[in-house]
């Protein structure tokens, strides 16, 4: 091969194996569009997950409040209570009188008469001061009822506005919903749907949301 030849053989070489500025900008700019596009599509998906989580959350309580309920063969009832002891909070609350004074647990309840649930009922039970305890039951303190653990929301998450603020389980594992109408209870969430009730969690940041389902045997559904 003459030198001329060989020449431009390695200098074409070189040229095709080469990236200009212009093309190395070019794809570093289609780089860049590309992950910011991405980024809101991420964070949704992530937003996604943490709704669809919380409800997970709010009906695992639901079925823990209706296994007390079946557990303690409770007379009075089994009652969670939504937006409470404040708002984007719950927790379930033994309705039952202390077994040896036949009266609230003291000083965590207010004064109280208990009553039994009749259907049809609207308004019923007592919300209590917030307990500083979760053992079931705790005598020490005179506590005979057990409470569960109040459990908060995700952050900027919350519960639709709704009708009642509580369901009521009972020893047979059926479940009514309920306002209770005393201590600081919360604003409703609950609806009516057909036979059953229903209340939606929601991210007001990308209006994400999920339905939760309950129904009057104590099922209970999350939205897929």
């Amino acid at each position: 091969m003459e030198e001329g030849k060989v020449h431009v053989f390695f200098r074409n070489h070189r040229e095709q194996n080469g990236f200009t500025l212009v093309e190395l900008m070019v794809v570093v700019s289609i780089i860049v569009i590309v992950s910011a596009a991405s980024i809101p599509m991420g964070l949704n998906f992530v937003r996604h997950y943490q709704v669809m989580g919380a409800a997970q959350g709010v009906a695992a309580q639901i079925n823990a409040a209706r296994s007390q309920a079946v557990k303690l063969n409770t007379q009075r009832g089994v009652l969670l209570n939504f937006n409470y002891p404040a708002a984007g909070r719950y927790q379930w609350t033994s309705l039952d009188p202390n077994p040896m004074t036949g009266g609230w647990d003291t000083p965590v309840y207010p004064v109280y008469a208990p009553r039994n649930y009749q259907e049809g009922m609207l308004n019923f039970g007592a919300v209590p001061t917030p307990p500083n305890h979760t053992l079931n039951p705790d005598p020490a303190n005179g506590v005979m009822s057990p409470h569960g653990t109040p459990i908060e929301l995700p952050q900027d998450l919350a519960f639709d506005p709704g009708v009642s603020n509580a369901l009521l389980f009972r020893a047979d594992g059926s479940v009514r919903a309920v306002n209770a109408s005393a201590g600081p209870s919360g604003a409703g969430v609950l609806t009516v749907n057909g036979v059953n009730w229903q209340f939606t969690l929601r991210d007001p940041r990308t209006n994400l949301s999920r339905v939760v389902t309950i129904t009057r045997n104590g099922r209970v559904t999350v939205q897929e």
